[in-house]
């Protein structure tokens, strides 16, 4: 079977066990182009953006079970606020990998502020360069908002720790699908984050690109991938606040 596989550390407890089984075909790619991939039919199976499993509610059913979730931290879906750029900017540059972060963005700025901003998806690579020249604001999702250096001009702000301000609620960023009337067993779900839970020492010890305190504290702590009430209730929000800006 295929199966698509999110390329960021955030999803590795979830994933590692699909990658190593030799009955899966992994397809590793940002979640945005996966949604793409399952639509196509290409796909048996996927981790997808949040947004994306309600977006495609009639095409594809999605395991609540488990997925990528944060409480009042994630570290990994970050807004660059220029700070040349006084009050709500008028567009965002953002990472085109991830469109539930996309979504939370406009969705956050619509409960702090009442506003809308516009969106242009634009390639990681691009927006470091712009942020390196001062031009713009900016959001970063998975790998490419972890390892971001700061930059001078620029606030940081977690999304995950705003929409927890704002609501009081957790957040869930990813969820796997797949094409209604194909079954897929819950338990497989578990089984493999189950897996990846107790990899996790290798997991960390293999990610040479932060220090391992770091990658300890974002996997162990600041994510986790069983979802709380708190989680699916926010999501509910997060649902019915995207329905309002008429997002889906």
């Amino acid at each position: 079977m295929k199966i698509g596989i999110v390329k960021h550390l955030n999803a590795r407890p979830l994933t590692l066990y699909f990658e190593r089984s030799p009955e899966f075909f992994p397809v590793y790619e940002n979640p945005s182009v996966l949604i793409e991939l399952l639509k196509k039919g290409e796909l048996d199976c996927a981790l997808v953006s949040s947004i994306e499993c309600i977006r495609n509610e009639d095409r594809f059913d999605h395991t609540k079970i488990v997925g990528v979730c944060a409480k009042d931290i994630v570290r990994s879906v970050l807004f660059f606020q220029n700070e040349k750029e006084t009050g709500v900017p008028k567009q965002v540059f953002t990472d085109k990998g991830s469109r539930s972060s996309v979504c939370l963005l406009q969705c956050l700025f619509h409960l702090e502020y009442g506003k809308t901003v516009e969106v242009i998806p634009t390639d990681a690579k691009e927006i470091s360069e712009m942020m390196e020249k001062g031009n713009g604001s900016h959001l970063l999702f998975g790998d490419h908002a972890l390892l971001q250096t700061p930059v001078p001009g620029y606030q940081v702000v977690d999304l995950a720790e705003w929409w927890n301000r704002i609501t009081g609620l957790y957040f869930c960023f990813a969820f796997w699908a797949y094409p209604k009337g194909k079954h897929w067993d819950n338990q497989i779900f578990l089984t493999a984050l189950e897996y990846g839970l107790k990899e996790l020492p290798s997991i960390i010890s293999e990610e040479k690109r932060l220090p391992i305190a770091i990658t300890d504290r974002y996997l162990k702590q600041e994510l986790h991938y069983i979802p709380e009430k708190k989680n699916l209730d926010g999501f509910q929000l997060f649902v019915k606040t995207a329905k309002e800006l008429n997002l889906l």
